[in-house]
């Protein structure tokens, strides 16, 4: 079980982490290209569109896994129900949207970049659609279908980009040419953030037309259920709403900073945050692998003991990998953006170890999902945008201009959610995790006690410190470790 999972894991890794590699690098290309008010704009406009995407996209994922493995419906009929009802919402939304461009723009302060607006549009559209053919990879075990699918978009997105920057100016086209179209459309971009949207438009229909294929042999319209479209859109209602407030947690931060600081202050906030995300590869990587076999596993008799099991080994190597970050912040961030980003450098470790518990309380929200009572997941993230909106008020009414207390908000945030979670899990499972508490505790304090003593010291004594910290955990959990690994 250990081995087929283990694999799968390191395929999907592959095909997460390429295309963050190449974020990364666009990270870096992104800070010493554009300004820091331009590239506020990139990041505040993709806030608001994760926004959009975490309401259209109405938890039908969640509700395709829960539903697949019911014996009343065959595959082909839970498959083509859930994707009639995510093309149905994502065009009422388009449709909606569209018409009431000018308003949007207005409320959102963009009156001089009316242009980006079609072009997320299209983004939520298309990425929506694309949502449940990609989970089917997933689900049937291609994972190289599926990481060759994100290569390839990413690649198409990343030649467009540079493209844009460098070349496009000089190129010249004939009146006659059957890409003036396209080049009179870039061209008309207000700044240089527009190429980076069009091209994730670009990328965003190249990855719905790579899925299609999936269609021809998957979709049939006769096979819609209607009462399975309405268990469906019930279940994924709750995890819809757990989506867009998580989209709040993440993004309300950066929305705040950019309309009561400035662009600027913005624009490093957001650089070094993205850095903070990193952490967010190794939970979704994680994810990716595990969550369709978690699913798979609700109805055996030792489930939650694998829970337990691949939960622990989440935490173990998630407290590695913050430790291995945050005590090398100062080499990561100077080769990865530019020095006028540096002056937000202190939210790192902080929204890291936020992330690293919001991927804790995301493993662990398999045992609500698999049992029908998603409204849990709803409850305890209205608990994390509560916090989340405190803090951000004290930002907003006494020191509007300290972001620390938004990046503290997200903290504890996750914090609180994954809190309620663990106290709702106790009263449903007994004993979860109980006998692990101890070891966690310890995990969790050499992790933070390696972190303070590496700071302010020299590379090379941090580097010992790193070697001594794995070294106890090794000693540590040698048992364990030598088990899975065999």
């Amino acid at each position: 079980m250990y081995k087929k999972l283990a694999k799968q894991t390191i395929i999907y890794s592959i095909g997460s982490i390429f295309p963050k590699i190449i974020n990364y690098i666009f990270l870096k290309f992104f800070t010493f290209s554009l300004r820091r008010g331009e590239f506020s704009l990139y990041t505040d406009m993709y806030s608001l569109s994760f926004l959009a995407i975490g309401f259209v996209s109405f938890g039908l994922e969640s509700a395709y896994f829960r539903f697949l493995y019911e014996k009343k419906y065959d595959k082909k009929t839970v498959f083509s129900t859930g994707l009639i009802l995510q093309f149905f919402i994502s065009t009422i939304f388009f449709i909606i949207s569209t018409n009431c461009k000018n308003y949007l723009i207005h409320i959102s302060g963009y009156s001089n970049h009316s242009e980006y607006f079609i072009m997320f549009f299209l983004i939520v559209f298309f990425d929506t659609i694309s949502i449940i053919p990609m989970a089917w990879l997933r689900v049937n075990e291609k994972p190289l279908y599926y990481i060759t699918i994100n290569i390839i978009v990413v690649f198409i997105q990343s030649i467009l980009v540079f493209y844009m920057f460098f070349v496009y100016k000089n190129f010249r086209m004939s009146h006659n040419h059957y890409l003036l179209i396209i080049y009179k459309i870039v061209n008309s971009f207000t700044d240089r953030t527009g190429y980076i949207f069009f091209s994730n438009v670009i990328s965003s229909i190249i990855n719905f037309l790579l899925v299609i294929p999936i269609l021809f042999y998957e979709f049939f319209l006769y096979k819609f259920n209607k009462v399975l479209a309405r268990k469906m859109l019930y279940y994924g209602m709750s995890i819809m709403f757990g989506t867009i407030i998580y989209s709040i947690n993440e993004n309300l931060d950066k929305i705040l900073i950019k309309r009561f600081i400035s662009d600027e202050i913005n624009g490093a906030y957001s650089a070094c945050y993205k850095i903070s995300s990193f952490i967010s590869l190794y939970q979704k990587v994680f994810r990716l692998g595990i969550e369709p076999f978690f699913f798979k596993k609700s109805n055996d008799s030792d489930a939650i003991y694998y829970y337990e099991e691949i939960t622990y080994f989440f935490m173990l190597f998630g407290l590695i990998f913050y430790v291995l970050l945050c005590s090398n912040i100062p080499i990561f961030i100077q080769n990865i953006i530019s020095k006028k980003y540096h002056s937000a450098i202190s939210i790192i470790p902080i929204i890291m170890m936020g992330y690293l518990l919001l991927g804790i309380y995301t493993n662990l929200s398999i045992l609500y999902k698999t049992i029908n009572k998603p409204f849990v997941g709803t409850f305890c993230s209205l608990i994390g945008l509560f916090i989340t909106l405190f803090f951000n008020t004290i930002f907003i009414l006494i020191s509007k201009k300290n972001f620390m207390i938004p990046a503290w908000g997200t903290f504890f945030s996750y914090g609180s959610m994954l809190f309620a979670l663990y106290i709702w899990i106790l009263k449903k499972f007994r004993n979860f995790f109980t006998k692990k508490i101890k070891n966690i505790l310890f995990h969790l304090f050499l992790a933070i006690f390696t972190i303070f003593s590496t700071k302010k010291n020299e590379v090379e004594i941090n580097f010992i410190y790193q070697f001594l910290y794995l070294f106890i955990i090794f000693i540590f959990e040698k048992k364990r470790l030598l088990n899975l690994f065999k």
